[in-house]
């Protein structure tokens, strides 16, 4: 209800298009070299078909080995000669993202971060949430994208070039109810993406 009370001038005679039919933002990325966390799946999944289209060179991280392969087969077949490359990552574990920042720079100079990784956590009152969710939900939406802001912001600034673009949310912005965890984590992305530059 609250969706719809906002969106109501969305409604007819503004009828929806379909996907394929509407006109997208055109972005250059030809040569570019776009690191996108969380990309085997969900929002970095649709950013990495975006960014292919744009004529961008992909390195998915993710945790899931084999949703990265099966995203991998999808990047391709929906983009013809498109270069992809997938590292496996913690982005919770600092050392992993070390690592996969080494693995990904032996590939090719990172343009662009797309930091996408992110976790819902339980929907629960306050009282009631398991302290090792809070923590989980914390260790990848705030220290996740933490380390990986740290490790390819120090390349892009020694290279004088680079875009990081961290996906929060409006949660992080007016809380959602029974959500603390995801609201609190996004609050602290808004915060770090603001005191980044």
């Amino acid at each position: 209800l609250h969706g719809r009370w906002r969106h109501d001038h969305l409604t007819p005679p503004f009828s929806p298009q379909p996907f394929e039919t509407i006109a997208m933002n055109q972005y250059d990325m030809k040569g570019r070299h776009a690191v996108i966390t969380g990309g085997a799946t969900g929002l970095g999944f649709a950013i990495g078909q975006r960014m292919l289209a744009s004529g961008a060179r992909i390195t998915i991280w993710d945790r899931d080995i084999g949703g990265m392969g099966t995203a991998a087969e999808q990047f391709k077949k929906d983009h013809p000669g498109a270069q992809v490359a997938c590292v496996h990552v913690d982005v919770a574990q600092h050392a992993s993202v070390v690592q996969a920042t080494a693995q990904t720079l032996a590939i090719a100079p990172v343009d662009a971060l797309v930091n996408s990784a992110g976790i819902t956590g339980p929907n629960t009152k306050l009282w009631d949430y398991p302290v090792d969710d809070w923590r989980q939900v914390f260790d990848i939406n705030v220290h996740g994208l933490f380390h990986c802001c740290r490790e390819l912001s120090a390349h892009m600034r020694a290279r004088s070039s680079g875009r990081i673009v961290n996906i929060a949310s409006v949660a992080g912005k007016d809380g959602n109810p029974n959500a603390s965890a995801y609201s609190a984590s996004k609050a602290a992305v808004i915060g770090l993406t603001k005191s980044l530059g």
